[in-house]
């Protein structure tokens, strides 16, 4: 049983249809479809239903799928490790969503200095790091949870931080150093909640707890746009507390939340796959877990 075969068989099990999956693998019809029958002889069972439609999982397929997905990601991984274990003096490859480069990563970028150990930063949303790991394109990231590990993927939570409000400046003759949440309900801008659909609920949830329902008003993916958003008076938006600490912005204040409530942490977590200790990126992830 080849890898090949099995990216053929998961290409197929994805498209649904021998044409299109012989194009996504970059080969022609026939060896492609004959690449699928010799898996099938190796499993010693039928893995698609034909028909004119297309094609379909049976059980064993079904069954064979998830393996075959940790099987060729894994290799793929394995295979980017090796090349890059070839390679000495490489940096070890970090993700990071926008909330962490205050809070987190000067810490962490102090240990690999210490240790000697180079880094390149690469800024990734946390499902796209995820995927990253998987294939052995990042080495560690730091991502938003909650979100959907694989196989042999681990999670290390680091401490939430304080979520405060990032309010236009405009605003400011109305204000005192800390803002009701009624003060800013009618225009939020808000990161997407497939994002982070946790916090995304928790923030709703404060307002709930005061009776308010919030309108939001636009919604962007990104720290920079949310915080040019609200200098331009679009409307109010929360942020971690490191944010307000180290990001001063031009038509932009921070407050801390004023009302009784249960105000959120930001979550983060140092996400890794299995990493060798002897590697630069294992050296620094020990490192991280002695500090």
């Amino acid at each position: 049983m080849s890898i090949q075969r099995l990216r053929h068989f998961i290409a197929l099990a994805e498209e649904g249809n021998f044409a299109r999956g012989a194009e996504r693998c970059g080969i022609r019809q026939p060896p492609f479809s004959q690449s699928i029958a010799r898996l099938e002889r190796d499993c010693g069972a039928t893995l698609f239903l034909r028909a004119a439609g297309g094609t379909k999982l049976t059980p064993a397929g079904e069954a064979l799928l998830p393996e075959a997905r940790i099987t060729v990601s894994a290799f793929d991984r394995g295979s980017a490790l090796a090349r890059r274990t070839s390679q000495a003096g490489q940096p070890v490859r970090i993700g990071l969503v926008h909330a962490a480069l205050w809070g987190v990563m000067p810490t962490l970028l102090a240990l690999a200095h210490d240790e000697e150990i180079p880094v390149e930063l690469i800024q990734m949303r946390s499902n796209e790091q995820l995927q990253a790991l998987a294939d052995g394109r990042l080495d560690l990231g730091v991502a938003s949870p909650p979100f959907a590990m694989t196989a042999r993927m681990r999670a290390i939570a680091f401490h939430g931080e304080e979520i405060v409000a990032a309010v236009p400046a405009a605003q400011a003759p109305a204000m005192g150093d800390t803002i009701a949440l009624g003060e800013i309900a009618d225009r939020l801008v808000m990161f997407p909640r497939q994002q982070g659909p946790a916090l995304h609920e928790a923030i709703l949830a404060m307002f709930a707890a005061q009776g308010l329902t919030p309108r939001i008003a636009q919604e962007t993916p990104e720290m920079m746009t949310t915080l040019a958003l609200v200098a331009a008076g679009i409307g109010a938006a929360f942020v971690p507390a490191s944010v307000a600490q180290a990001l001063p912005a031009v038509g932009v204040l921070y407050r801390r939340i004023a009302d009784d409530v249960t105000v959120p942490a930001w979550p983060l977590s140092l996400v890794h796959m299995p990493l060798p200790a002897t590697s630069p990126a294992g050296r620094l992830l020990a490192a991280w877990q002695r500090k």
